[in-house]
C-alpha cells in the first residue's frame, strides 16, 4: 500500500458550462478529473455544488475520501472575483489573445489558484510540512502532465520535494517585460512561460511567493492586461532566487522532468538552454546545462551524441561569462569524451574547426 506523502496537494473545479458552452460539461469534467481524483495524496478540493459532489462520490468509492477535504464555493466568492469588472472593461478594450475557452469565469477562476493554495497553507487541514497545486483537467491517464503516469511516480515526486516554491520553466521570455512601460507588448501574445499544472512549495516559500503572485495579478489587472496566470510568474524568476527551484520541459512532461530531465531533452535545449545563451542569460543557461548533464551522465536516460556534445559546448560557453575558472576543466572532459567515444569523435569532427577554436576562448 502506498504510503500517503506529507505534502497537501490544492486543485479546484467548477462548472461553468452554463455560461461559457466552450468550457467542459459535466461529463467531460468527470473525465478528465479522472486521473486527479485517484491520486493517493491529501487533496483539497475547490468547486461548486455540483462538482463538489461529484468529487466526493469518486473520492469515496476510490477510498480517498478520509484524506480529502471539499470547500464549496459560489463563484463570486473567489478572491479574483473583486476584480471582474475591471477584467471585462480591460477586455473590451485591450485582449489581443483572446480565446472563447478563456472566458470571464474560466480566466478569474483560473487565476485564483494562488489564493486557494494560500489558504490551505495558512489553515493546513492535514498538518503536512509541504504543499501544492495540480490542475483538474489531466485527461483520464494524466497525459497533460505526464508520459506514463502512475500513482507511484506522483508519490515519489511528493515524497521527494524540498521547502523551496518549485515549478517547471517552460520557456525564456525577455526580462524587459518586467517593467511596466513593457508589459503592453508582453501581453500582446501568451508567453510561454512556467507550466502552471503542477508546482510544490514550504511554508515559508510559499506564502511569499503567492502573495507576490496575487500582488502581480492585481498590479497587472490595473494596468489594463493580465489575460493568463502562467506569465504572472515572470517576475518571480528573479526576485525570489533563494526560495525557487526549477525543472525544465514542456507541459507533457512536467512529472517526468520535475526531479531531473529524463524526458524530452531536445525540447529543453532548443527552447530552454538555447534561449537562454540566445538572450545572454549566463546564470540560467549555466544552471540548466548542469541539470542536463547530471541526468544525462548518470546514464538514466537516452539521449544522442550531437546533444550531449551541444550541452557541453553551451555549458563551457556559459562558465566562460560567470564561471571562467572551470573553463579549462569543461574544455578537457569535452576533449575526453571525443577520445573514448567513437560516435562522440564522429560528431565533433562535424564541426571540427568551431569546437577547436570555441574551445580556445579560455586560453
Amino acid at each position: 500500500m502506498i504510503q500517503t506523502p506529507d505534502c497537501t496537494l490544492v486543485s479546484a473545479c467548477f462548472c461553468v458550462y452554463k455560461n461559457n458552452p466552450h468550457s467542459f460539461s459535466m461529463e467531460e469534467i468527470l473525465k478528465r478529473s479522472n486521473t486527479l481524483l485517484n491520486m493517493p495524496c491529501f487533496l483539497v478540493l475547490y468547486g461548486d455544488t455540483d462538482t463538489i459532489s461529484m468529487m466526493r462520490e469518486k473520492r469515496l468509492e476510490n477510498g480517498f475520501d478520509d484524506i480529502t477535504q471539499y470547500i464549496e464555493l459560489e463563484l463570486d466568492e473567489l478572491w479574483t472575483y473583486n476584480y471582474k469588472d475591471a477584467v471585462i472593461q480591460n477586455r473590451a478594450i485591450f485582449w489581443p489573445t483572446a480565446d472563447a475557452r478563456a472566458q470571464i469565469d474560466s480566466h478569474l477562476i483560473t487565476c485564483n489558484k494562488f489564493d486557494f493554495l494560500l489558504k490551505v497553507i495558512e489553515r493546513n487541514p492535514f498538518q503536512t510540512s509541504k504543499f501544492g497545486w495540480i490542475d483538474c483537467f489531466l485527461h483520464e491517464n494524466g497525459s497533460k502532465i505526464c508520459e506514463n503516469y502512475s500513482n507511484e511516480l506522483l508519490v515519489d515526486i511528493l515524497n521527494k520535494i524540498n521547502d523551496k516554491y518549485h515549478i517547471q520553466v517552460l520557456n525564456v521570455t525577455n526580462k524587459k517585460y518586467m517593467l511596466k512601460p513593457h508589459k503592453k507588448e508582453y501581453y500582446l501574445h501568451y508567453r510561454w512561460v512556467m507550466c502552471g499544472s503542477f508546482f510544490t512549495c514550504g511554508k515559508e516559500s510559499g506564502m511569499k511567493i503567492l502573495n507576490r503572485l496575487k500582488e502581480n495579478f492585481v498590479e497587472t489587472v490595473q494596468m489594463g492586461y493580465g489575460h493568463g496566470e502562467e506569465m504572472l510568474h515572470l517576475e518571480i524568476l528573479e526576485e525570489f532566487p533563494e526560495d525557487l527551484e526549477r525543472s525544465y520541459g514542456d507541459y507533457g512532461q512536467i512529472l517526468n522532468n520535475f526531479l531531473e530531465p529524463t524526458k524530452n531533452l531536445h525540447y529543453i535545449y532548443w527552447f530552454i538552454l538555447k534561449n537562454y545563451m540566445k538572450h545572454q542569460y549566463y546564470k540560467e543557461a549555466f544552471e540548466c546545462a548542469v541539470t542536463l548533464i547530471n541526468s544525462i551522465e548518470s546514464k538514466k536516460i537516452h539521449y544522442s551524441c550531437e546533444l550531449h556534445l551541444n550541452i557541453w559546448m553551451d555549458y563551457y560557453m556559459a562558465s566562460y561569462f560567470i564561471r571562467p575558472t572551470l573553463c579549462k576543466n569543461i574544455a578537457n572532459h569535452i576533449q575526453n569524451m571525443r577520445y573514448k567515444d567513437g560516435e562522440m569523435k564522429k560528431e565533433y569532427e562535424k564541426h571540427q574547426a568551431h569546437y577547436d577554436f570555441t574551445l580556445q576562448l579560455h586560453e
